[in-house]
């Protein structure tokens, strides 16, 4: 059974590595596929290191959710058969090698899939205080419902939309019955949560002109209000 995963990366080096851990842990035969766009910190060096494959593309340092669209509904389009995974860094998809078995032979070719954001309680940047494997707290978020897995061999295309929320598959779709969570690696720690906020804000300037990318802020006043209320209104994963 082939696994390819794509994942989109800018500076991410601080992430990469606990999302690698995290699909080779779960899907330890998969192929993972870095589709980096101009990294300035070590991002390209941590991938290759950790077996990646890395390609490299490229927005002129802006964020660019057109582009970024088109390489989601594309950048797999060499591969014949097997699971796809298109997923951000910060998402990480709970799936086994067994669920995807079973999901073939259940005549599966697109997965369900719930989202929630994850809550950490990290002091530092770059996370070294807490392990991300085990973070427990997490609130719903229905807009990382996303179809970040798929059969290849019978689906032609997925048509993601901007942001990749909503898809317009063609092929043979058939739905999985059970639904699979995809945990978005987002607050894990206010100081983490500000300096990703700010540094995306500063690069969607562009987007936002167009009504995209809204919810970043470079406020800080707003980022903790956010966070803060993320971790009182958080649950505990079961």
């Amino acid at each position: 059974m082939n696994i390819n995963i794509f994942l989109v990366c800018y500076n991410e080096s601080v992430l990469l590595p606990h999302t690698i851990t995290h699909y080779k842990k779960y899907l330890p035969s998969c192929k993972i596929t870095i589709y980096d766009n101009q990294s300035t910190d070590n991002s390209v060096d941590i991938a290759k290191s950790l077996g990646c494959d890395v390609i490299e593309w490229n927005t002129q340092n802006i964020t660019n959710e057109l582009m970024l669209s088109e390489l989601k509904n594309n950048c797999w389009k060499h591969i014949k058969d097997g699971w796809i995974i298109m997923a951000d860094m910060d998402e990480f998809l709970c799936i086994t090698e067994e669920n995807l078995l079973k999901e073939f032979n259940n005549g599966t070719t697109i997965l369900q899939i719930t989202g929630i954001d994850m809550i950490g309680e990290s002091q530092r940047l770059q996370l070294t205080d807490i392990n991300l494997q085990n973070i427990k707290k997490y609130v719903d978020n229905p807009y990382e419902n996303k179809f970040l897995c798929f059969l290849r061999e019978k689906i032609n295309e997925m048509n993601y939309d901007i942001g990749s929320h909503t898809i317009e598959p063609i092929g043979q779709i058939v739905y999985s019955q059970d639904t699979y969570i995809n945990k978005h690696m987002n607050y894990l720690g206010l100081i983490y949560y500000s300096n990703k906020m700010i540094l995306r804000y500063d690069r969607s300037h562009e987007m936002r002109k167009k009504g995209h990318d809204t919810h970043y802020t470079n406020s800080i006043v707003d980022i903790k209000i956010k966070y803060m209320d993320q971790l009182k209104n958080c649950k505990i994963l079961g």
